[in-house]
This record gives C-alpha cells, sequence and structure tokens, in this order.
C-alpha cells in the first residue's frame, strides 16, 4: 500500500495516513505475535501498544488474520535478508553457519511451527500458503549454499534441502531454558550445534 494510496483512503481515523504509522503497526504486532503467540494477542493490544486507537489498526488491517499474514511476511523478509547477510560473505561454510545460528538464537521467540499451528484455524488457505512460501525462500537461500559446498567438496554429499530444515530444526532449541541458561550462552550452544551438524557433513576420507 503506496502512502499516496493511504492518504485517498475515506473515513480515516485521526493520526492516521502514513506509511510510518503502518510499519509501527507491523513492527509491533510482529514482536507481539512472535512473543506471546497468535491467540493471546489482540487489535486492541496492539493499538495500546502503539499508544493509537484501535480504529486506527483496523484502518490498515481489516482482522487479525490479515495483520498476522503480514507480519510474518515481515519477520520471515528480515530473516530472509538477515541471513543472506551472513551467508553471503566470503568465509568457510562452517563459519558462516555459526554466524547464521548465533544470529537466530539471539532472538528468542514462540516457535514457529507452534505459532502456526495455533493460528491455522483463524487463516485462509490462501494465507498459510503465502507464509509458507516466505518460509520456503529462507530455506532455499540455506540449502543452495549447502549444495554449492558440496559441488566445491568443502562437505559430503547430502541432501542440500534436508540439510537446511535439519540446520534451522536444530536452532529452535533457542527456546529451551534447559539448554540456553545460566550455564549456557546461546554463542556456545550454537557452535555445539554446528560442529554436531558438521561432524556428519565433513567430506569423508578415502582409504
Amino acid at each position: 500500500m503506496s502512502e499516496e494510496q493511504i492518504k485517498r483512503k475515506p473515513g480515516r481515523p485521526k493520526g492516521t495516513g502514513s506509511i510510518q504509522t503502518m510499519q509501527q503497526i507491523l513492527r509491533t504486532a510482529a514482536f507481539l505475535f512472535m512473543d506471546q503467540g497468535f491467540e493471546k494477542v489482540s487489535l486492541e493490544g496492539v493499538a495500546q501498544s502503539c499508544g493509537i486507537t484501535k480504529a486506527s489498526v483496523y484502518y490498515y488491517f481489516n482482522n487479525k488474520s490479515i495483520l498476522f499474514t503480514e507480519c510474518l511476511q515481515f519477520v520471515l523478509k528480515m530473516a530472509y535478508d538477515n541471513t543472506a547477510a551472513f551467508l553471503l560473505v566470503d568465509s568457510t561454510l562452517k563459519e558462516r553457519l555459526l554466524s547464521v545460528a548465533v544470529r537466530h538464537m539471539k532472538n528468542a521467540h514462540v516457535e514457529f511451527e507452534t505459532m502456526m499451528r495455533e493460528a491455522s484455524s483463524g487463516l485462509s488457505a490462501e494465507q498459510i500458503a503465502s507464509i509458507r512460501a516466505s518460509e520456503q525462500a529462507l530455506h532455499v537461500l540455506i540449502g543452495s549454499e549447502f549444495k554449492k559446498a558440496i559441488d566445491e567438496g568443502e562437505i559430503a554429499s547430502n541432501d542440500p534441502m534436508l540439510l537446511a530444515h535439519l540446520f534451522t530444526a536444530m536452532l529452535t532449541v533457542k527456546n529451551r531454558k534447559e539448554i540456553i541458561n545460566s550455564e549456557k550462552t546461546v554463542e556456545q550452544a550454537a557452535s555445539e550445534i554446528v560442529e554436531l551438524l558438521w561432524a556428519g557433513l565433513e567430506p569423508r576420507k578415502t582409504q
């Protein structure tokens, strides 16, 4: 939605009509959804957190399912961009995977699949498909780097997409207090995860 379209939209509540307001709602709601899950977040709560009226939130997003879908697209786009920034640098794959793992694990939030299961009954098939497509784009990005490392002989031959899903699945332990706590930092856990993964990725020595 362009700023020009927002300004022309009739019947807007006072204080609305800017890209900045819409982005503030998206950022705030995204944090709330990722922190609390789908069920506990309401449009009224989002409005209160933004310091605006509930009518202002409805002006941009007609219902919670639309807001949730837009928020997940927003979060997944940020995750894609941040992951690309770490993966597409000139260093070993192992070093790059560790950077991605540390960055991802420092952002503790509700586990993605748990949140999707909770929200699924309130989402349309099209909304779910659009979220899954953005999620898949992230796995394709990671998978492409595994594929490149396989082709260059840096790691053993495996299914790149399986490796991408396995890697991201391993990072979900960030929400486990028995794993990340006063005795083990995010950096330590991330390093152990990459080491465990790498043990199976190293090229096989020929006899």
